[in-house]
């Protein structure tokens, strides 16, 4: 028997195991580790950060699709910035694959609750339950009653940041008082009613020197009745001889 006789006896044997070997080949590549061997796995870039638009179209270019995950508030990511990816940056996955993507829904905002005419406490347990914090309490002149909140800052209806700290201006009670007529009065009722309104005595003169005295009548004021003048201001007199 010559050599290519025997070439042509064996040659299917060698094109059965041949065969047999690609075919098993194929069963592992496409059902058995489909990812592993079949050299088409890439690594997935890091898109954390960026505009979503700009996230998907870095991702296409990779070869892989974006899709919209959760959209959650964040305090300093501007809206529709990515926040995290899944899968995570620098994982193997199939060309095509899709990755998911969730984005800032930016600052979370809530109308600022309207406290006028509460008291401290009352407006900081009304803002704390609107999601807000107490911010700086200022006061400032006013006929409402003292302690009672004359407005906040920002303003109730407001839009402001969640959670973020609202100011409150509350009243420190009237602070202007019209001075009263002590002219007439002797001089300890004239004292008296001056206290009463919120006002002192200020300089006292005797109309013919000396010390003034207590029973004297009250003969001038200044500033004069019915001014204007600072709570505490002083009121100056000029005291005579008792009636």
């Amino acid at each position: 028997m010559s050599w290519r006789g025997g070439i042509r006896r064996f040659l299917p044997y060698v094109v059965a195991i041949v065969g047999g070997f690609v075919i098993a080949y194929l069963v592992v590549a496409f059902f058995i580790f489909p990812s592993g061997v079949i050299p088409n796995d890439i690594k997935v870039p890091n898109v954390v950060g960026l505009d979503y638009s700009e996230a998907a179209n870095r991702l296409q270019r990779a070869g892989f699709e974006a899709e919209p995950g959760e959209t959650r508030f964040h305090a300093t990511a501007p809206k529709m910035t990515v926040l995290e990816q899944n899968p995570p940056a620098g994982a193997t996955d199939l060309v095509g694959a899709t990755v998911t993507l969730a984005v800032s829904g930016g600052q979370q905002m809530g109308a600022v609750p309207n406290v006028v005419g509460m008291t401290r406490s009352e407006a900081e347990r009304a803002l704390q339950s609107a999601g807000f914090d107490l911010g700086d309490v200022q006061e400032q002149p006013s006929e409402q009653p003292r302690g009672e909140v004359i407005t906040s800052r920002p303003a109730a209806g407001s839009q402001a940041p969640m959670p973020s700290s609202i100011g409150l201006v509350v009243s420190a009670g009237p602070t202007v008082v019209i001075a009263p007529d002590v002219v007439g009065r002797n001089f300890a009722s004239a004292r008296l009613l001056l206290e009463q309104v919120g006002l002192t005595v200020g300089d006292v003169r005797a109309e013919r020197g000396g010390a003034p005295d207590p029973g004297g009548t009250v003969l001038t004021q200044s500033p004069a009745a019915g001014s204007q003048v600072a709570r505490g201001a002083r009121i100056n007199m000029t005291v005579g001889e008792p009636r």
